[in-house]
């Protein structure tokens, strides 16, 4: 079984998932956030064998809930309602911040790809939060 990762945006979810053992993630794909997502995603978590969505949660910088976390919890409602797996939220501030200063980011060709790769980094920390 493996682990999805959600970077929610406004325009664009960036979707990270973990090799098998769980012990990797990585950059999956970018999909619109329309209407077509929960088809789409759907379809992913069949094909890969997810049972776990990670969604990263943009607290603010004093860890309060603010407008964006708020419209990712309402998301993550919605998606439930429709998908029936296990959601957790991580904590994701920085995450950008992090990926601006990794060397796999500074390539031109993978800065259309921000949102996989913020997805990859926010499913890393769950990792690494789990192992411990």
């Amino acid at each position: 079984m493996r682990i999805m990762a959600l970077d929610i945006g406004e325009k664009n979810i960036g979707i990270a998932i973990s090799d098998k053992t769980n012990i990797l993630a990585i950059p999956y794909l970018v999909l619109k956030n329309d209407d077509t997502f929960t088809d789409k995603v759907c379809s992913i978590i069949k094909e890969k064998n997810i049972n776990k969505i990670i969604a990263g949660m943009p607290y603010t910088l004093s860890g309060n809930m603010g407008q964006q976390a708020n419209k990712t919890k309402e998301f993550i409602n919605n998606l439930k309602e429709k998908i029936n797996i296990e959601v957790d939220f991580i904590d994701e501030r920085f995450s950008t911040k992090i990926l601006k200063n990794n060397l796999i980011y500074k390539k031109k060709e993978n800065k259309d790809k921000t949102d996989k790769y913020a997805a990859a980094i926010i499913l890393e920390n769950y990792l690494n939060k789990v192992k411990k």
